[in-house]
């Protein structure tokens, strides 16, 4: 059995690893195939499953009725879950990330119902949103969730500068269109989203600062999520080599594919030691980081494994495609890695 190298974690964080880890093989890992269909049924049942793991409201205090996690254990959560899903995975990230701004405002009554919204929620970000005379128009090319959400957060654009608005999917003037063709992480269907004057639910008034830890929590959980495809992607290709035959002897033998093999766990450990310092540091620049160091190391491990497959890498049989488009979407959202760097760079110069 192939063990992979692990960061040094505490016992809590093991036991909710293995907690984790146990969850994807007996629920998503079934379904993982169907999920992913292009026209796949909708996982609730599967995730209404993770509660038990806390993960379903992360970030709400445990008094409350949630998880009570911190930011590592978040993404400890997330890795094991990708391994298996990386879909299912990026549609729990979306879920605890538009809820975010309002455990920030908690205690206000109007933000009750958002807090008790069903699994998933979506968010509408980033996109060209306005809020004005307390109604918000614009449009969203692509929110992860949408075509099943019971509740969007909208990042819009005021006179007062940010607010997050609460839009309820069935509400007047509320257009969602799936997206038939996605690519990748398709357990979290897309769609867009288009606003004509719509009436929210709730407004919360945002900051520079509450928009920054949103982004750091999509940064650190794609990281995360990422480190999941790679891990698949290694433990796959390696049990694929391991039987197949070429020149006389097993291919997992021949040194330039020990060196592909080696380069992936190399990136693996990589991925998880930036990830666990980044959830330590905090601010947005560390998790910028790793996120993008993370999501290069999985498409380069996955594409890795689709040449140790052969020919079959490029059949769904094998599930190395899959890891492929999924590991290219990671790189896309929130923002493209290129235009990640270039704000790390911003961040750097000060």
């Amino acid at each position: 059995m192939i063990q992979i190298l692990r960061t040094t974690e505490t016992e809590e964080y093991r036991i909710l690893r293995g907690t984790a880890a146990d969850y994807a093989a007996r629920v998503l890992a079934p379904v993982a195939e169907e999920l992913d269909a292009p026209t796949g049924t909708p996982f609730l049942e599967s995730m209404n499953k993770a509660s038990e793991l806390g993960v379903l409201r992360a970030f709400v205090a445990e008094e409350s009725g949630g998880g009570g996690l911190d930011d590592y254990a978040f993404c400890v959560a997330l890795e094991e879950m990708a391994v298996e899903s990386a879909g299912a995975a990026t549609a729990l990230l979306i879920h605890n990330a538009a809820l975010l701004p309002a455990i920030a405002a908690s205690g206000a009554p109007e933000l009750e119902a958002v807090m008790g919204a069903a699994f998933p929620m979506s968010l509408a970000y980033p996109g060209q949103v306005s809020l004005a005379g307390g109604k918000v128009s614009g449009q969203v090319p692509m929110a992860f969730n949408a075509p099943a959400a019971s509740m969007f957060t909208v990042l819009a654009r005021s006179t007062e500068g940010i607010a997050v608005a609460m839009v309820e999917p069935g509400s007047e003037g509320v257009e969602i269109t799936p997206n038939e063709h996605q690519m990748g992480l398709r357990a979290a269907r897309c769609g867009s989203l288009h606003l004509t004057a719509v009436e929210p639910l709730a407004i919360i008034q945002a900051d520079n600062e509450m928009v920054e830890s949103l982004e750091r929590l999509l940064h650190l959980g794609f990281a995360a999520i990422s480190a999941g495809i790679a891990r698949k992607a290694f433990t796959t290709a390696h049990a694929y080599a391991s039987e197949r035959y070429q020149g006389g002897d097993i291919i997992v033998h021949h040194q330039a594919l020990r060196l592909m093999m080696a380069e992936m766990v190399s990136g693996i450990e990589m991925s998880r030691a930036m990830i666990k310092s980044a959830c330590e540091e905090g601010g947005l620049a560390p998790a910028l980081a790793c996120r993008i160091e993370a999501t290069d190391r999985a498409l380069r491990s996955a594409t890795d494994g689709v040449q140790v497959h052969g020919g079959y890498g490029y059949m769904e049989d094998y599930g190395m495609e899959r890891l492929m488009r999924d590991a290219s979407w990671c790189q896309i959202y929130p923002r493209p890695n290129q235009e990640s760097l270039l704000t790390l760079l911003d961040l750097v110069e000060g």
